[in-house]
């Protein structure tokens, strides 16, 4: 079974209600990964019954979780590839912390 997991960056959660929204200008692809069920299994923010399609807004908290988990998981190409790009996404997201809007990531996997 496929699954695809992403986090993408927005204002806010209102622009995942529109239709076609994944080609807003708004809304820009941040993280991806494929068939990587332990991520998805053992990060406690994630509900165990999540709906595809839903987002949920990520914090610093949840995102350094995300790494912790990717450390002692392979992916689905068998690497820990994601650790470091995970990483670059959390130094971002502090980034943003100092504007006066930040933008936020929100999480969200089909299959």
């Amino acid at each position: 079974m496929g699954m695809d997991l992403y986090v993408y960056s927005a204002r806010n959660r209102e622009v995942f209600k529109h239709e076609k929204w994944w080609e807003s200008a708004q809304v820009q692809e941040k993280f991806y990964a494929r068939k990587f069920w332990d991520l998805v299994e053992n990060c406690s923010f994630i509900p165990r019954d999540y709906k595809s399609g839903d987002a949920i807004e990520l914090s610093l908290e949840n995102i350094e979780e995300m790494i912790k988990v990717a450390c002692n998981y392979k992916d689905y190409w068998g690497t820990y590839n994601t650790v470091p790009q995970l990483c670059e996404l959390r130094d971002e997201y502090i980034g943003w912390q100092e504007d006066e809007d930040p933008r936020k990531l929100f999480l969200m996997y089909d299959w």
